[in-house]
């Protein structure tokens, strides 16, 4: 009778299992397929009954790592690197580059490479740009530029670039209002040089991609139509964040192509003025670049300080802004250097000075231009016509044009933060699971909608203020 109670037992236990868990080769099927969240339980389980089996620590590891689970993955990837198990070398490299220890990165890619006899013909298209993002990465520890970081900012993300205290002489960055055209979608600064006769900035191509996009102001005081950059620029990615040397040539940009090593990296090219025509964009390396996104490089002649912000320290919605002296001809660090990974990803401000070096001179210059900012501020910009421009409420004639406007701006920061729902929705629609895209798709939908239609209120108040205001104009 107890044998029999015993064996009920089982069964009934048995059943549950089946029931609730996967077979090791279903579990096998989902993890080959992508689907790592439904096929994590399993392995998880299994390495619980088998903690010494170096292929379960790395099932379950490398689900963990898919699922978002990065810190929890370590400890299965490490067991199963400690057995030679390929796959979590990379893994592991790829952790490491995130936490920006390059030479930990390199010695474990190094390890992966030899363990696949640097055979890349079975890997999948996923490791195979794993492992050459994580090799772009480490091979730039070759030539880490030798820079001296003076200070360092932390801002909000929203319009971050207004933070750099340039002088006039190296251009302006400027709001979208800026543009003599209908506002573009996932436009962030526009740059404009000294003499006030061009404009640079991003804007989505009939693809959706981000290209870079200028105009030029003609004779007759109009902007010409706009054009895209070379789509050599993009490196097959998104080009953005466009800042040009007052020397007419030299464009330094933000591109997230194939060179990238994460995200937005640092770019520069050269224009033949002969040809019209850029040259092969170079990315620039460490420590401007890193895993994450870096972007806006701005090289500001007149006070010799140079500027670029960085999500790489991973403060939420914040961004961090380094402000160096940039090198006449580059001179990068030693190799042997023992410090190069933490120079690279820039650990401490302070390891890249000269000793006894003094910056408050050009820490002071730069103030000064925070100082000239301030007294110039503006609510606004807008082209009441080709001519002019209004850059603040007082500017208005019509106490009824000057109403309108105040509407326009609520409107215009109302499209904003729609704007920014509608691209965290597109964002989360494409890491969601099947079952929740319709709702996500109805959501999406809505705020398109709400976008279209205050776009249209826009450009109809746009049209009232102006018809109100220009004969004002006329009878100055």
């Amino acid at each position: 009778m107890m044998k029999n109670k015993y064996l009920i037992a089982a069964i009934i236990a048995g059943t549950v299992f089946s029931v609730n868990a996967l077979t090791l080769n279903q579990a096998r099927q989902l993890y080959l397929k992508g689907e790592y969240e439904k096929a994590l339980p399993t392995f998880l389980d299994y390495v619980k009954r088998s903690p010494k089996n170096a292929n379960y620590n790395q099932w379950a590891g490398v689900c963990l790592y898919e699922t978002g689970k990065v810190e929890e993955s370590v400890k299965y990837l490490e067991f199963a690197n400690s057995k030679s198990i390929a796959e979590s070398a990379r893994y592991l490299a790829q952790i490491a580059l995130d936490n920006l220890e390059y030479d930990k990165a390199k010695e474990l890619i190094d390890e992966y490479n030899e363990r696949i006899d640097y055979d890349e013909s079975e890997l999948s298209d996923a490791a195979l740009a794993g492992k050459h993002r994580v090799e772009r990465a480490t091979s730039m520890l070759n030539n880490v530029e030798k820079i001296q970081i003076i200070d360092s900012l932390v801002v909000d993300k929203n319009l971050f670039f207004e933070h750099y205290k340039i002088a006039p002489e190296a251009g302006t960055l400027n709001m979208t209002d800026v543009l003599p055209y209908e506002k573009p979608q996932d436009t962030t600064e526009v740059f404009i040089p000294e003499f006030r006769n061009r404009m640079l900035w991003a804007m989505p191509d009939s693809t959706g991609t981000l290209r870079l996009t200028e105009t030029y102001k003609l004779n007759s005081g109009k902007w010409d139509k706009y054009t895209f950059l070379t789509e050599d620029l993009n490196d097959n990615g998104n080009a953005n964040y466009p800042f040009m040397m007052a020397d007419g040539t030299t464009l330094y940009y933000a591109c997230d192509g194939d060179n990238s090593i994460g995200g937005y990296d640092i770019y520069m090219s050269q224009k033949n003025f002969d040809t019209g025509e850029y040259l092969q964009p170079q990315n620039i390396g460490m420590p401007y670049n890193s895993p994450y996104d870096d972007y806006l490089l701005v090289i500001d002649e007149m006070t010799g300080a140079g500027w670029w912000a960085t999500d790489r320290n991973r403060i939420p919605g914040k961004i961090t802004i380094y402000i160096f002296i940039p090198n006449e001809i580059r001179q990068n660090y030693d190799v042997d250097n023992e410090n190069i990974a933490s120079l690279a990803a820039v650990k401490s401000i302070r390891d890249t000075w000269e000793p006894g070096a003094d910056y408050s001179s050009i820490l002071e210059e730069i103030a000064m231009n925070n100082e000239e900012k301030e007294t110039e501020k503006k609510d606004f910009i807008f082209h009441i016509t080709n001519e002019v421009t209004y850059t603040t409420y007082d500017d208005f004639n019509s106490a009824e044009a000057r109403s309108l406007m105040e509407k326009r701006m609520k409107t215009d920061e109302f499209l904003g933060k729609i704007s920014k729902q509608l691209s965290e929705l597109r964002a989360q629609f494409h890491k969601s699971k099947l079952g929740d895209r319709p709702k996500l798709s109805t959501e999406i939908l809505t705020l398109e909608r709400t976008i279209e239609k205050n776009t249209e209120t826009l450009r109809e108040l746009d049209n009232e203020i102006r018809s109100i205001e220009i004969p004002t104009l006329r009878k100055r």
